[in-house]
């Protein structure tokens, strides 16, 4: 059975348990439909390993099984390791709606800025996030007309693109969006502009382009043609494994050029702009990847 996120973000859950960070979030949805974490949820969904991914506002699900308020799905757009179908998770039941499952061959756009605004048929308003997908329907007057789970809506068309519009460089155009989230607070699992983890960053970013690499670092350090790094070009992918490089990958950075990267760098940390060469990081790079 498959189903569509209602919410503008939420969480793929490890427990089908209420937390505390889930009963926060709940509250700050009577006020803003997406929801950035506080700096103390953020440490302790990273501390207490309350969660694997993070979904955006009409993202498709498979359900595997209800449990009371909760459903076990899996989400075929993230590839994983964990279930070759997509990433396994808990979410509520209640995050979900259904969907007539008809299939679509319409264009996709996606959301190019930090978050914009949907307007539904009746006037109502939802904020969405950087890299949400939508079904076109039609153009006029500045506006697309988009399919969501919540009925037919509009969005002006200068915030978004063609998910696989004709790019003359993918990483070009991937770094520049890139550089909008400067100083964005990191997020573990996150996915969305209300805060990313590393591998969360390069995943939307790619995705927003078209291009599906995978969910998590390690998974993503498999995906894309492998380069030296010394021919490495902006867009492309740096990934970073303990032991000096030798053991598992565990960080994930988009490479803008002159030995610099742009990352979400660490539980309680930001979005922020490292250079290699001198860093932590530069005994610990194993693969760079580029995908166009």
């Amino acid at each position: 059975m498959k189903k569509l996120v209602s919410q503008s973000n939420a969480f793929l859950w490890r427990k089908n348990e209420m937390n505390p960070v889930l009963a926060n979030i709940l509250e700050a949805r009577k006020n803003d439909d997406l929801v950035q974490v506080s700096q103390q949820d953020a440490m302790k969904l990273y501390d207490d390993s309350l969660v694997d991914s993070d979904l955006l506002y009409n993202d498709s699900v498979i359900v595997d099984k209800v449990e009371g308020d909760w459903a076990k799905v899996v989400v075929p757009s993230q590839h994983s390791f964990l279930d070759e179908r997509g990433y396994p998770g808990w979410m509520l039941l209640k995050d979900l709606a259904d969907t007539d499952e008809i299939e679509d061959t319409n264009e996709k756009i996606a959301v190019i800025i930090p978050k914009t605004q949907i307007t539904y048929e009746n006037g109502d308003k939802r904020t969405v996030s950087f890299g949400t997908l939508f079904t076109k329907i039609s153009e006029a007057d500045g506006l697309y007309e988009i399919v969501t789970p919540h009925g037919p809506a509009t969005i002006l068309k200068s915030q978004v693109e063609l998910q696989h519009k004709t790019r003359d460089n993918i990483g070009v155009d991937v770094v520049q969006m890139a550089m909008q989230f400067l100083d964005l607070p990191y997020v573990w699992a996150g996915i969305s502009s209300a805060g990313f983890d590393c591998s969360g960053f390069a995943f939307t970013l790619y995705r927003t382009c078209g291009k599906y690499i995978g969910r998590d670092a390690t998974e993503q350090s498999f995906a894309g043609e492998k380069i030296d790094y010394k021919n490495a070009e902006p867009g492309d992918l740096l990934f970073f494994a303990y032991e000096e490089g030798k053991g598992e990958v565990h960080h994930v950075g988009i490479y803008i050029g002159n030995d610099e990267m742009i990352h979400s760098q660490t539980p309680g940390s930001k979005v922020i702009l490292t250079k290699i060469a001198g860093s932590k990081y530069e005994p610990e790079l194993c693969v760079t990847s580029r995908h166009r």
